[in-house]
C-alpha cells in the first residue's frame, strides 16, 4: 500500500503555495525581541515589511489569542477593532498545536529546532509520555519533575523574555501561571500576573504597563480556542469571547494611548466531520514502543523495527483515504517543522512515521481520550490554510 496520489497532491500544494505570506510566527517574534536588544538573524525583506507592519514604539503588548485564525477576524464585521486593525496573514509553525507553537514564541525557534511537536511529547532518554503544557505523565498525571526529570532536559534553550533589555510582563490564566512550563516560557526576570478572566486580565495588564517608559508584554487567553474544540468554530460562544477580547483590547488603548497592541494567535480551527479511533478494527499498541504523540491531526507513530513493515502496510489499507503517512526522513525532506534540519533533540522526540490528516477528520489513539473527543466540533494540527494561517494585527 501506498499512500493516495491526491494525498501527496494536498501536501504538495500546501507547501508550494505562494498565495501564503512568507513571514511565520518566529519571523515576527525575532523582529520583536531584536528591538529590545537581542541580536537576531531576519532576512532584511522581511524585516522591512514587519516594520512597515509594526513600526517603532517603546512599549509593546503582544496578545495571543489561542484558535484565533486570520480567516476568522477576516469574517469579523468591519466594525470589528481587530479587522479594522488586521495587517496581515501569517503563518504559525508546524504541527498547529498550542505547545508546539508556543515553544516557538518563548524560543524564537522552530519546531525542528527546538523538538516540541505538540500536546503529547515523548521524551527518549527517559522513555516518558508526558504532555509538555502541564508537564505531566500522561498515565498518571504525576508532575515530570517529580520523576527526577529536570525541565532543561525537555527544554533546551533560554526563554527571549530572559534576554530582552526592557520590563517585561507576562500575563495568562491563573491555573497556567504557576506551572513549570510557564515558569520556562517566560523567563526568570519577567514580572508574571494571573487572571481568572479576559476581561480582569486586560485590567491587571493595564495597571503593569502604567509602571514603566519602555517594557514588553506578552498576555495569553486560551477561551476562544475551548470553546471552538466544545461548540464548533462559528459558535456564539466563540463569538463572545472575541467581544470580550476585543473589550479588553479597548480598554487598554483607552487607558495607555503610548501602548501598540499586537495581537495574533497559535493557530486557526476547522470544524470536524467525524472522529476516527485509530484501534478500532485493528489493536496498532503492538507495533509501538511508545504512545503516540503530537496531537489528533499530525501523530507520531514510535514503532518497533521488527513491527515496521506491517504497520505500514495495515495502517495505510485501513486509513490512506484520510491520512498521510510519512517517514521521518521525508518528514526532513519536506521541511514540514521548519526551514532548519532537524536537530538532535527534534529526532529523538520524534517516530518512525508521523501521520497528517488530510480532511476534516481526527484520530483518536487511546481510548482513554474518546470520550474526551466524542463530541469535538472544531480542532487543529492539521496544513489546511484556516489552521495555519494567523492574523498580525496591530493597534
Amino acid at each position: 500500500m501506498q499512500n493516495l496520489k491526491e494525498n501527496i497532491e494536498k501536501l504538495n500544494n500546501y507547501l508550494s503555495d505562494t498565495s501564503y505570506n512568507d513571514i511565520d510566527i518566529v519571523d515576527l517574534i525575532k523582529y520583536l525581541s531584536s528591538k529590545f536588544g537581542v541580536k537576531q538573524e531576519i532576512k532584511k525583506e522581511k524585516y522591512q515589511r514587519l516594520e512597515e507592519y509594526i513600526g517603532d514604539s517603546k512599549k509593546v503588548l503582544l496578545v495571543l489569542v489561542d484558535g484565533l485564525g486570520y480567516y476568522k477576524v477576516n469574517e469579523l464585521s468591519d466594525s470589528s477593532i481587530l479587522k479594522k486593525n488586521l495587517r496581515a496573514g501569517i503563518r504559525t509553525v508546524n504541527p498547529t498545536s498550542t505547545a508546539c507553537v508556543l515553544t516557538s514564541v518563548c524560543s524564537a525557534k522552530y519546531p525542528s529546532e527546538h523538538g516540541i511537536f505538540g500536546w503529547w511529547q515523548y521524551l527518549r532518554s527517559k522513555n516518558l509520555n508526558y504532555c509538555p503544557l502541564p508537564m505531566v505523565e500522561r498515565k498518571t498525571g504525576k508532575k515530570v519533575e517529580d520523576k527526577g526529570i529536570n525541565i532543561k532536559e525537555v527544554f533546551e534553550f533560554e526563554s527571549i523574555f530572559e534576554k530582552l533589555n526592557t520590563t517585561v510582563n507576562i500575563s495568562m490564566p491563573r491555573e497556567l501561571i504557576s506551572s513549570s512550563y510557564s515558569k520556562m516560557f517566560s523567563g526568570s526576570k519577567a514580572n508574571t500576573h494571573g487572571f481568572y478572566s479576559i476581561r480582569e486580565g486586560f485590567m491587571n495588564m493595564s495597571k503593569k504597563l502604567k509602571n514603566s517608559d519602555t517594557s514588553f508584554s506578552y498576555l495569553y487567553t486560551d477561551g476562544l480556542d475551548a470553546a471552538s474544540h466544545m461548540y464548533g468554530v462559528n459558535s456564539q460562544e466563540v463569538k463572545n469571547i472575541i467581544s470580550e477580547v476585543e473589550e479588553g483590547i479597548k480598554f487598554i488603548k483607552n487607558d495607555n494611548d503610548d501602548v501598540k497592541v499586537i495581537v495574533i494567535a497559535d493557530h486557526g480551527q476547522v470544524d470536524m466531520v467525524s472522529m476516527m479511533y485509530l484501534n478500532q478494527n485493528t489493536d496498532y499498541t503492538k507495533y509501538f514502543y511508545a504512545l503516540p504523540s503530537i496531537d489528533t491531526r499530525m501523530i507520531s507513530f514510535f514503532v518497533k523495527d521488527e513491527a515496521k513493515e506491517e504497520f505500514e502496510e495495515k495502517f495505510l489499507s485501513e486509513f490512506n483515504k484520510d491520512v498521510i503517512l510519512l517517514k521521518k526522513s521525508e518528514i526532513e525532506k519536506y521541511k514540514i517543522f521548519g526551514n532548519t534540519k532537524l536537530s538532535k533533540k527534534a529526532k529523538e522526540n520524534l517516530g518512525e512515521y508521523i501521520g497528517i490528516v488530510v480532511n476534516d477528520k481526527f484520530m483518536v489513539c487511546d481510548k482513554i481520550n474518546i470520550e474526551d473527543c466524542l463530541n469535538t466540533k472544531g480542532n487543529h494540527s492539521g496544513l489546511t490554510k484556516k489552521e495555519t494561517t494567523i492574523p498580525l494585527i496591530v493597534i
